[in-house]
């Protein structure tokens, strides 16, 4: 087993080294790649003699990875084109260019030729050298890896990324002095790059610098989530260190990143192997998913496109893509996507669904409900997608304040999945609404009782969504005030607690004052009224800046017969809200009863 895990380390710093400088290859536009495919195709189909054009459609084809077709292109321009000082910049790229796409496709013997080309031609780019080193680097040919990458230095000292290269050769030779020079140099100018950060870690726990491990590995994680060997490492510096519950910690998010980036690293390989586009197409679609599942949206935009550039008929890419969209707040973009979608296929529930999420978030909600409809109606037995569409119907006629309707909504999401805490806390609002407070209480404690079970079964709340732990309090809240309102004081007072809001504290403060006018004795009812001042109390510490809470804080005060302090909180009340007339006057009373005491 160890032997095994050692292999999975090694094959995933790999991946982690063996940078290519592809930076060159992506171009400045703004449009998609599919488009820059269908614009320069057009271009090429009215003059196919543009060289220029030929020449970003090719570096369009490295950006999407479909090197077999950028090499097409790069050779058709080296025919046409004459060996001339006017065409040496254009043979340059070209040579370079494919360069990077037999890097691309691991034939490595053949980069280093191009890139030797490219040079000869043109021997003060560092980028070339840089990328010849890299070429070395993957066939293991450290010695020239190192020549190449100390020219690309000498030639372009501010790059960081050649820093960090030279560092890894120096470290690969045993020289580890240099190879913490060229990383902490490459930090410098680069204080985000992640696999920098990365080598440091490793190169400070040989030197026994843990806590600098510590922080070079943490940074490295920080700064590329996919970077997952960089916490197992921390779990082993952590224990090194004497810190095994950090050790513990670490360990248990490595297990739990690890489950969702190795399939899309398995999906990487099997990309590599895989020359036919359809295919290619297939798989970087699969790849977006899975980002789009670790809702990493900006990656997962990027593997969409290069799907949708291979294939343009990958109708998943769009329904993906638009959803990506949605989480990067670029609405109109999403609505395109799934439009695109629905021309391929208009009985495609999964772009309905994907349209209503995006007028949903811009509130436009009829068009929203017309289409998560729509998806209901096309939905064939998908029972998981069933349940997320009835709930989000429900959340926008709960908006509407159409309670029955957003009722049966919920009902509907809950016969799917009676687990789902969200249907059971928004019934319990609309069952509030109509006056239906057994009902409400019964589907609010069932929210609670789920969301405690999993977060029981979790321990390190693994599988536990955010959303399940954070409505709690909210979920809690309106429990006390449903108990609030049926007199029951015991109950109402254990949620309002349990709920911890600002709110709460001060709806349990005003709940207290008023039940401490049940009690004739004046010695339990100033108890009470103390008790019921530390809640307001709690409230305004929560949340300073409510008003209302100071405003329940005086009037509890002013019951207590403590009026400089009553008065006190009043004006704070009055500060902040000074168009309140309700304030005014209770400061008028305060007054009056303080004018009246002396």
């Amino acid at each position: 087993m160890k032997r095994i895990w050692i292999v999975y380390i090694f094959s995933c710093l790999l991946i982690i080294s063996n940078y290519t400088y592809l930076s060159w290859c992506s171009p400045n536009y703004v449009d998609s790649p599919i488009e820059q495919l269908k614009s320069f195709q057009k271009q090429l189909s009215i003059d196919s003699t543009r060289v220029d054009i030929r020449l970003k459609l090719a570096k369009v084809y490295l950006q999407i990875e479909n090197y077999t077709k950028a090499i097409s292109e790069y050779n058709q321009i080296i025919s046409s084109v004459e060996i001339n000082p006017k065409n040496l910049s254009t043979l340059t790229d070209v040579h370079y260019g494919l360069g990077l796409a037999y890097n691309g496709l691991e034939k490595f013997d053949k980069a280093i030729d191009e890139f030797q080309i490219a040079i000869q031609i043109t021997p003060d780019r560092a980028h070339i050298h840089a990328a010849k080193g890299a070429a070395h680097a993957s066939l293991h040919q450290y010695k020239n890896a190192l020549e190449s990458y100390l020219v690309a230095n000498k030639i372009q000292p501010s790059d960081a990324m050649i820093h960090h290269q030279l560092g890894n050769i120096f470290s690969k030779r045993g020289k580890r002095p240099e190879a913490i020079l060229h990383q902490e140099k490459a930090i410098t100018l680069s204080p985000n790059l992640a696999s920098a950060h990365y080598q440091l870690g490793q190169l400070y726990t040989q030197e026994n610098r843990l806590e600098d491990a510590i922080s070079a590995y943490q940074t490295a994680y920080n700064n590329d989530l996919e970077l997952i060997e960089a916490l197992y490492n921390l779990a082993q510096v952590h224990r090194r260190n004497g810190n095994n519950e950090a050790a513990r910690q670490k360990m248990q998010l490595f297990e739990k990143r690890k489950a969702e980036v190795q399939p899309i690293r398995k999906l990487k390989g099997a990309l590599q192997r895989t020359p036919e586009q359809t295919e290619r197409a297939r798989i970087l679609a699969n790849i977006g998913r899975l980002y789009l599942k670790s809702k990493m949206y900006e990656k997962s935009v990027q593997e969409y496109e290069k799907a949708l550039a291979l294939n343009p008929q990958v109708i998943e890419a769009y329904n993906g893509i638009g959803i990506a969209y949605v989480n990067l707040k670029r609405y109109s973009d999403a609505i395109t996507a799934q439009q695109q979608a629905l021309k391929i296929n208009p009985d495609f529930a999964e772009a309905h669904a994907g349209l209503g999420l995006a007028y949903l978030m811009q509130n436009r909600n009829e068009l929203a409900l017309k289409h998560y409809k729509k998806a209901i109606t096309l939905s064939n037995n998908k029972p998981n997608f069933e349940e997320e569409i009835h709930h989000k119907i429900g959340i926008i006629l709960l908006n509407q304040e159409n309670y029955t309707k957003a009722a049966l909504s919920f009902q509907a999401a809950l016969s799917l999945n009676h687990e789902n805490i969200e249907s059971h806390h928004n019934l319990g609002i609309c069952y509030a609404h109509q006056e239906k407070t057994t009902d409400a209480l019964t589907h609010l404690k069932n929210a609670v009782e789920i969301a405690q079970n999993h977060l029981t079964t979790n321990k390190d709340n693994s599988g536990v969504s955010q959303t399940e732990i954070s409505i709690l309090p909210e979920t809690f809240y309106l429990m006390g005030e449903l108990y609030s309102k049926q007199k029951n004081y015991d109950e109402a007072k254990s949620a309002y607690l349990s709920s911890g809001l600002p709110k709460a504290y001060d709806s349990l403060a005003q709940l207290t004052a008023k039940h401490a006018t049940n009690h004739k004795q004046t010695s339990l009812r100033t108890e009470i009224l103390e008790t019921a001042g530390t809640y307001a109390q709690s409230a305004i510490k929560l949340d300073p800046n409510k008003a209302s809470y100071h405003n329940t804080y005086a009037l509890i005060c002013f019951r207590k017969g403590d009026y400089n302090t009553a008065e006190t909180s009043i004006r704070k009340a009055i500060s902040l809200d000074p168009s309140n007339p309700n304030y005014q006057e209770g400061l008028k009373h305060i007054q009056m009863t303080m004018s009246q005491q002396k």
